[in-house]
C-alpha cells in the first residue's frame, strides 16, 4: 500500500522532522477519510463515537484538530499546553526504537503556548459546530515557572469553557522534578488548588490527572484516594516511563519510552487502579494508554478497566490504518464472546495473564 512506501520514506529521516512534515500533511487536509466502524458509547457523560482516541504529544499544538477524525479517531488529546511558548529540550530528542516498536522522546513541553493555541481551538470551533471528534486539552507548568501549581489553574481557567475535558500532566519524565507531584503532600496542594478553581467557574469540563507508570502501588494509592476525595473525574494511565527493557541502540538516551515496551508496564499500573477504585467503591474513568496497536492491546485494556484507549506510537509503526483495525477486531472480539455492552466485561480480568486467556481463548472458555 501507498502508506507503507511512504512511512518508509519518513522512516529515514530524522523522527521530528517527519512528525513536523506529518502535522503538515494532516493539517492541510491531504489525507483520504477512512471509514471505520460507529461504537458509540458514554463517558464522563460526553458522547463519543468510539473509544479510542489520539494521546497527547502528538499534536501538541492544535493543528489538526479539523482534519484529524478523517482517521476514525473518537477523541483527540492536544498538548501538553503550558502558560508560556516553549522551546522545549535540546535537540535531537526523539529516537525511533524500530527493533522494540517503542520511541524515546524528551521533548520537555515544546508548544507554542497558551494564548497561540487558545485562538487555535476558539477558530476550530467557531466554524465546526457541531464537531465530528471530542477534545482533551493536556495542560502542564513552564520549565521555568515559579509557581507550577498556579500555572494548572491559570490554563484550566483559560480552557475550561472549549475542552470536552482537561488533563492535569504531573508525570512527564522530561520536565525536572515534575514528577514530585506524585508526592502526597505536594499532589493534595495541586487537588486543593484545581478545585478551588473549579468552583470559581461557571461550568468546567471533566479533570483527569495523567499519571506515570513507574509509581509504587503506595503511591498509586494515595494519588487515587485524593482524586476521588475530591471527586475529581478520572485518571490517564500511563504516561511513558524511565524504564528499560528494549533491544535498540538507543535504549541508554534519557527520557520517556513509549510504544510496545510499555504495554505491560501500564497494563498492570491499571488492573492496580482499577482494584483500588473498587475498594474505594469509584467508578471515575480511566483512559488507557501505552502500547495499544491493534484489537488485542484494546481488548486487554478494556478487560483490566479501561473505559477509553489511547495510542500514539502505535500509529507511528502500524499506519494511518490503525484505528480502522482496532476497531474491527474488537467488533470481531465482542462477536466472538457475545459481548452486548463493553460495560459488562470492563475490569472483568484481574490479571495481565488471565486477559491474555480471554483475548486468546475466548469469555465462555476456562480461563
Amino acid at each position: 500500500m501507498y502508506w507503507r512506501f511512504f512511512y518508509k520514506v519518513l522512516s529515514l529521516i530524522d523522527p521530528e522532522t517527519a512528525h513536523n512534515f506529518i502535522i503538515k500533511i494532516i493539517k492541510n487536509g491531504f489525507l483520504p477519510k477512512i471509514k471505520t466502524k460507529s461504537i458509540p458509547l458514554t463517558v464522563m457523560d460526553i458522547k463519543f463515537q468510539n473509544p479510542v482516541g489520539l494521546a497527547a504529544g502528538f499534536d501538541k499544538n492544535a493543528e489538526t484538530i479539523n482534519q484529524i477524525h478523517k482517521l476514525g479517531f473518537g477523541f483527540l488529546e492536544v498538548g501538553t499546553i503550558t502558560v508560556f511558548p516553549q522551546e522545549g529540550n535540546p535537540k535531537p530528542r526523539i529516537f525511533r526504537l524500530p527493533e522494540d516498536k517503542a520511541i524515546i522522546n524528551r521533548n520537555g513541553f515544546n508548544n507554542d503556548g497558551l494564548t497561540l493555541i487558545k485562538n487555535r481551538i476558539k477558530d476550530f470551533q467557531k466554524n465546526n459546530k457541531p464537531s465530528n471528534i471530542k477534545l482533551g486539552i493536556n495542560i502542564g507548568p513552564n520549565k521555568d515557572t515559579s509557581d507550577r501549581i498556579k500555572d494548572y489553574t491559570k490554563l484550566i481557567h483559560a480552557f475550561a469553557k472549549y475542552a470536552d475535558y482537561l488533563v492535569i500532566n504531573i508525570s512527564s519524565p522530561n520536565t525536572p522534578n515534575l514528577r514530585k507531584l506524585h508526592s502526597d503532600k505536594n499532589f493534595k496542594s495541586l487537588i486543593t488548588s484545581i478545585k478551588k478553581e473549579i468552583i470559581q467557574l461557571n461550568n468546567c469540563p471533566p479533570i483527569l490527572i495523567k499519571i506515570s507508570p513507574d509509581l509504587s502501588n503506595t503511591e498509586l494509592k494515595k494519588i487515587i484516594k485524593e482524586t476521588v476525595n475530591h471527586k475529581l473525574d478520572g485518571l490517564i494511565i500511563s504516561n511513558t516511563t524511565i524504564k528499560r527493557n528494549v533491544k535498540s541502540k538507543y535504549k541508554e538516551e534519557t527520557g520517556g519510552l513509549s510504544g510496545e515496551p510499555l504495554f505491560e508496564e501500564s497494563t498492570k499500573v491499571l488492573i492496580m487502579a482499577r482494584k483500588i477504585l473498587n475498594d474505594f467503591d469509584s467508578r471515575i474513568s480511566i483512559i488507557a494508554t501505552g502500547g495499544v496497536c491493534d484489537g488485542k492491546s484494546a481488548y486487554i485494556k478494556i478487560l483490566c478497566g479501561a473505559d477509553l484507549i489511547q495510542l500514539y506510537t502505535g500509529m507511528v509503526y502500524e499506519g494511518p490504518f490503525v484505528v480502522k483495525n482496532i476497531l474491527d477486531q474488537l467488533d470481531r472480539f465482542k462477536k466472538r464472546d457475545n459481548i452486548k455492552n463493553w460495560e459488562d466485561v470492563r475490569g472483568r480480568a484481574k490479571s495481565l495473564d488471565e486477559a491474555n486467556k480471554i483475548v486468546e481463548n475466548g469469555l465462555n472458555k476456562k480461563t
